[in-house]
């Protein structure tokens, strides 16, 4: 083997683990940071963190999906520009449009305690998987906020986000990813399974986790996911920018096989 082959062998390998470059991230968070936000507080912190992410360098507003009015607000006081739709009022497909919107967020649902939206707002927003999953492979950013004790809250997200409502009030670490930052002292969360496991897609990456956990889930357990550059297919994420540990393990065995091959193609000369 020609190192000019061996050269596009690796060049093929390297490509294989790429995804279109106008995939968007997705960043969703236990904290009900929409209501606990107030001017440069914690949860202030990490929302702007989590809409900067989802935004990925683009000056276009975003799209709010929030029954009342703390996201708004709150969105207000950061200084990012919006577009705000009542999902109790209908959701339709046209909404979801990259030309208009750099990504969109769905404010915490009611079972928090004092949040906004409810169920039946935020299946009209999941009724719109065909158009969701569109907009996120144009590049568009997507924002969860706290699904508390609602299961079904996080249909909206291209692979459903497997939740556990109930969750400590403290304990809550950064891992360093994004500049997303950590939360405590917030009355009501919920966690997530790690990422690849329990059907949570294995392309997420934690950046933030709860040391305890809770009676469900053990610490220490995740807090805050994020998905940077994600693809969706068929409601599965399929690709992310940032490769999963399993296929870094699978990449780094292709190349040494091949570098094997070559090794003793050349002692056989």
């Amino acid at each position: 083997m020609k190192k000019s082959s061996l050269a596009v062998l690796l060049a093929l390998a390297v490509a294989s683990m790429t995804v279109p470059a106008h995939a968007g991230n997705i960043a969703l968070t236990g904290h009900d940071d929409d209501f606990h936000c107030f001017a440069a507080n914690a949860a202030c912190a990490q929302l702007g963190a989590l809409v900067s992410f989802a935004r990925n360098g683009s000056s276009l507003k975003v799209l709010t999906f929030d029954a009342g009015g703390e996201l708004t607000s709150n969105l207000s006081i950061l200084g990012v520009a919006f577009t705000n739709v009542n999902p109790n009022s209908g959701v339709t497909a046209s909404m979801f449009d990259n030309s208009l919107y750099s990504a969109f967020i769905v404010a915490s649902d009611n079972t928090c305690g004092g949040c906004d939206n409810n169920a039946a707002g935020e299946a009209n927003i999941a009724a719109q998987s065909a158009a969701i999953g569109s907009f996120l492979n144009a590049g568009g950013g997507i924002v969860g906020l706290s699904g508390a004790d609602s299961a079904l809250y996080y249909s909206f997200v291209p692979q459903t986000a497997s939740s556990v409502g109930g969750a400590p009030s403290n304990g809550y670490s950064a891992t360093g990813i994004y500049g997303i930052s950590a939360v405590n002292g917030d009355a009501t969360h919920n966690l997530f399974w790690n990422p690849g496991t329990h059907g949570e897609s294995s392309f997420f990456q934690i950046a933030e986790v709860n040391s305890s956990g809770n009676e469900t889930i053990p610490g220490p357990a995740a807090a805050t996911l994020v998905c940077k550059g994600c693809t969706v297919s068929g409601g599965v994420i399929v690709g992310s920018a940032t490769p999963e540990p399993s296929s870094i393990v699978l990449l780094g065995s292709g190349l040494v096989g091949v570098v094997g091959a070559f090794r003793r193609r050349i002692s056989a000369r």
